[in-house]
């Protein structure tokens, strides 16, 4: 029997926090745990789905996340059509967890409430074949559990992005600013911040870590107004993404956050993935203070990374 993860919301940092939680449940019980593909993370043999396995890495990475039209066609009329399957048969079951934005329309399945057991999926999972769509599996007590097992797991599935030799990868903070998606969520508000409490502070960390060098990536432009308050203070500041411009960002992102001292970010999930992998903990923004430490193993009870990584 078995319990196949068909789909959840998001890109690739939302996808590489179910895979974290989907290895736990693989970790904990004997049922084999399987994910259909999604645009990000695919399986290395072509196959609709992976099982997710303790020593053996058989999904990656999609650099290129354009997939053609007919492709992503097919795979969202084959993951309706494997819940309609499994919602009809009598020895399969069909779920879907979360709010309706939070799993693709027109998915049949019965809709699990906000305090659905684990256990309990888990034990039907031991009877029957059962797939699930949605945000919100998660077990982060059995996460813990496991941690050290599952970021040695991912890990060697990032391996090939983290070999990026020419880079400029010594003794410097990571700053990641976040707006487009966070600007337009009002539940979010609490994740924006303006440039001036970015340069805030970016300039109080370096100065209590005695940091010189900062590395800044931006899902918008980065404004020049932030780069030279940075520099007319002493600090020596990169944004990989124009100076590499013929890395592949991906690689860029990963081996950064990788190598860095520290990181300070407005609670990306992506960053956060990255980050749990190597680091123990990270920097937020405030609008109160100048930032707000926040350790890794309890981000998703922490304010405000809670509000996008639980």
């Amino acid at each position: 029997m078995s319990l196949i993860f068909s789909s959840g919301g998001g890109r690739l940092g939302n996808q590489i926090l179910n895979l974290i939680h989907l290895t736990a449940l693989s970790l904990e019980y004997n049922i084999d745990v399987l994910k259909i593909n999604d645009p990000f993370l695919i399986s290395l043999d072509g196959s609709l789905m992976y099982k997710l396995e303790k020593n053996n890495i058989n999904w990656e990475i999609r650099k290129n996340s354009d997939e053609k039209f007919l492709s992503k066609l097919l795979l969202k009329f084959l993951i309706r059509l494997i819940h309609f399957y499994y919602f009809l048969s009598p020895y399969k079951k069909s779920y879907k967890i979360g709010s309706k934005n939070n799993y693709p329309k027109f998915i049949i399945g019965k809709k699990l409430t906000i305090n659905f057991s684990i256990q309990k999926l888990i034990d039907q999972s031991r009877k029957y074949n059962v797939v699930i769509s949605g945000w919100g599996l998660r077990d982060w007590q059995l996460v813990l559990k496991h941690k050290r097992s599952i970021t040695k797991n991912l890990f060697s599935g990032f391996d090939h992005l983290l070999n990026s030799k020419d880079l400029y990868l010594n003794d410097y903070l990571l700053v990641h600013i976040r707006r487009s998606d966070f600007l337009g969520i009002v539940e979010f508000d609490s994740l924006n911040f303006s440039n001036e409490i970015w340069i805030k502070s970016i300039l109080k960390i370096c100065l209590i870590k005695g940091i010189k060098k900062v590395v800044i990536f931006s899902d918008s432009l980065i404004d020049e107004f932030l780069l030279s308050s940075l520099e007319t203070k002493g600090l020596n500041v990169l944004t990989p993404e124009t100076k590499y411009n013929n890395h592949n960002f991906l690689d860029l992102f990963f081996s950064y956050i990788n190598n860095c001292s520290f990181i300070l970010c407005n609670a990306s999930t992506l960053v956060l993935s990255i980050a749990y992998l190597t680091h123990e903990k990270i920097f937020v923004p405030s609008k109160k203070y100048f930032y707000k430490e926040i350790l890794l193993n309890e981000a998703h009870l922490s304010y405000p990374t809670l509000l996008n990584w639980n």
